[in-house]
């Protein structure tokens, strides 16, 4: 028995971020929600929805087809939560060399085929359009959420909702833990079943599809971002025990969407910030270098006079500046009188003056 899709062609499979900070209640919210509705079917006995880790592309069609079903069985299981409570699980399995798991993520969503159809019977794990239902859950840390919201490419981002996991209108005393919603399912039936689209929402989605299509100013991927509303007015549709999703539904879905979209942005501002951060650390870090290395380029192009100011004094004697600077090689003349006053300073050389123009010559020893 499985859910119905959209209209005529979409998953309700639904993807949702739990947004908030290390420590910021991300499991506290998935442990919530898990004891505050209890599903059950037309006969009031409980429906199970069984968790699995998100692992690789191929796993997910292995969740629901085991390796060695037979290619004319039915589904071993037709439905699955997948979990990643962190998003670091998610980037690092995402960017492995060769993953499929993104793409296969965003099939998923859409209640595509998935899976892949390998020669070797044993391990083929092909799994037909809307012949399964599941949801992600991804516990998503802000400064951590860049792989994530910048896939935006393939409209990742706009498949998920994206929940704050905070409420600033908490109350000083907790209350008292409150009886769990019961939502009987309705009956679907055994084939794939269709719930109706409200008009509105219809429209909506008809206009921006022919403004698409039309190349007018819009973007395309807000496409994925009505069609997650459309998903989450059918999730409020089955909250509310009933199978028909209606103008109400859309309106709230929308509410839904705009506190996702400000989580979101919040995230895109943070993920900025720390980008900006970190450029201006690169920055601070790069100056910093470059007086260090600028100092020691002036080190030892001083130790290079130096050096040259004694060994000619010792060849040549008593001399005028003049020839001095002239000994000398162009680049390094400008640490000149620096060095002189040095030498001077450690009675190393004695300046006379003949008609205002200096001598220098080695102290005796």
């Amino acid at each position: 028995m499985l859910p119905p899709t959209i209209g005529s062609s979409v998953s309700t499979n639904l993807f949702v971020a739990l947004v908030g900070p290390s420590g910021g209640g991300k499991g506290a919210a998935e442990g919530a929600a898990r004891d505050a509705v209890r599903f059950v079917d037309h006969n009031g006995r409980p429906i199970e929805i069984e968790e699995f880790p998100l692992g690789s592309g191929e796993g997910i069609s292995r969740t629901f087809r085991p390796q060695g079903t037979d290619d004319e069985e039915a589904n071993p299981r037709t439905r699955a939560l997948f979990i990643a409570p962190e998003v670091d699980t998610l980037s690092a399995l995402g960017s492995r060399q060769g993953s499929t798991l993104m793409p296969e993520l965003r099939k998923l969503y859409m209640g595509e085929t998935i899976g892949f159809n390998n020669a070797n019977k044993s391990t083929r794990s092909t799994l037909p359009a809307h012949s399964y239902r599941a949801c992600l859950m991804v516990g998503v840390q802000p400064a951590k959420a860049g792989p994530l919201l910048y896939d935006s490419d393939g409209g990742t981002p706009q498949r998920f909702v994206w929940m704050p996991v905070g409420d600033p209108d908490a109350p000083d005393v907790a209350p008292s833990t409150p009886e769990p919603l019961v939502i009987k399912a309705p009956r679907w039936g055994t084939e794939t079943q269709f719930l109706e689209v409200p008009d509105v929402a219809r429209e909506a989605m008809d206009r921006h599809r022919l403004a698409t299509l039309r190349g007018e100013d819009v973007d395309p991927l807000d496409g994925h971002r009505m069609l997650t509303r459309l998903k989450v007015a059918a999730a409020l549709t089955v909250l509310d025990g009933r199978s028909i999703t209606d103008e109400e539904d859309w309106e709230l879905a929308g509410l839904i969407m705009r506190v996702s979209d400000r989580t979101r942005a919040h995230i895109e501002r943070t993920l900025t910030e720390k980008a900006r951060a970190a450029n201006r650390a690169r920055a601070q870090a790069d100056s910093e270098r470059a007086v260090i290395v600028d100092d020691a380029r002036q080190a030892a192009e001083v130790r290079r006079v130096r050096e040259g100011v004694i060994r000619y004094l010792t060849r040549r004697g008593r001399s005028a500046r003049g020839d001095v600077l002239r000994s000398l090689k162009s680049d390094i003349r400008p640490h000149l009188d620096t060095v002189i006053d040095t030498l001077s300073e450690e009675s190393l050389i004695v300046t006379t003056f003949v008609s205002d123009r200096p001598f220098y010559e080695l102290a005796s020893t």
